[in-house]
């Protein structure tokens, strides 16, 4: 078996030195215990949109048997300035950015990035994950690939495959939930309308082709890397030990 990983920095295995992600990163203990060819295609930072454009990429270019996609955090966005240039609204360090006749000071980076995340609200992201997942189903089917979900910082809750109580609309659904829905400033049929809008697009994804799809992996995390902030020895271990079983359920 040939196998293609992607996804972002928690798949990359940003932190570890190469010698060591040979030895912790979960994509290499899923395809050591199985034995088979590893490519991983991961790169830091990436938003949902580029980890579907490589998944999409990599299973109509046939050189794999399975693929595993990790899914990021859902208002992640990548822009583009120039050909030579990109910018994150990740939350970070803040750092100036400048490019050319751009140019942004600490605290106004900061600002800049907070207004992208704001605009960039997880209701859409997460019908728009959910069609990424689609497509890339079907794509895999067209190409004889067989295609599995890693839930890295998608922030989704189980009330999405919950019936909706009507009566009990604050003790039925989750704080996020709640959240993305505005739940303070609408009336109970605004609240029905945008959540039964959400449950009827989660329905159309095949939820058995994820190995985690509640529990990501920032939730697993039970240990740290190098750097601090990312996934360590352990919890590598546990998202392999915990595919290596979905696999083993499902294959």
């Amino acid at each position: 078996m040939k196998a293609c990983f992607n996804g972002c920095s928690f798949t990359e295995g940003l932190g570890f030195a190469e010698v060591d992600r040979n030895r912790h990163i979960y994509d290499r203990l899923i395809c050591n215990h199985f034995q088979w060819k590893r490519t991983n295609i991961a790169v830091e930072g990436s938003s949902n949109t580029t980890i579907f454009h490589r998944s999409a990429e990599a299973i109509i270019s046939n050189n794999y048997d399975i693929i595993f996609t990790q899914w990021s955090a859902l208002n992640r966005q990548w822009f583009f300035p120039g050909p030579d240039c990109k910018y994150s609204n990740i939350d970070g360090k803040h750092p100036e950015f400048a490019y050319r006749y751009i140019h942004l000071d600490k605290k106004f980076d900061k600002k800049f990035k907070e207004t992208l995340r704001i605009f960039n609200h997880d209701f859409h992201k997460i019908i728009e994950l959910v069609s990424y997942v689609k497509i890339l189903d079907s794509l895999a089917k067209a190409h004889n690939v067989i295609t599995v979900n890693i839930n890295g910082l998608v922030s989704w809750q189980e009330d999405l495959t919950t019936p909706l109580d009507h009566q009990n609309l604050d003790a039925c659904l989750s704080t996020y939930t709640k959240k993305i829905l505005d739940f303070e400033n609408r009336n109970d049929d605004e609240i029905i309308h945008f959540f039964r809008i959400l449950q009827q697009k989660f329905k159309e994804m095949r939820l058995d082709s994820w190995v985690n799809l509640f529990d990501s992996m920032q939730k697993m995390c039970i240990d740290t890397g190098p750097q601090g902030h990312h996934p360590g020895p352990e919890s590598h271990r546990l998202i392999a030990e915990k595919t290596i079983e979905f696999l083993e359920k499902h294959l």
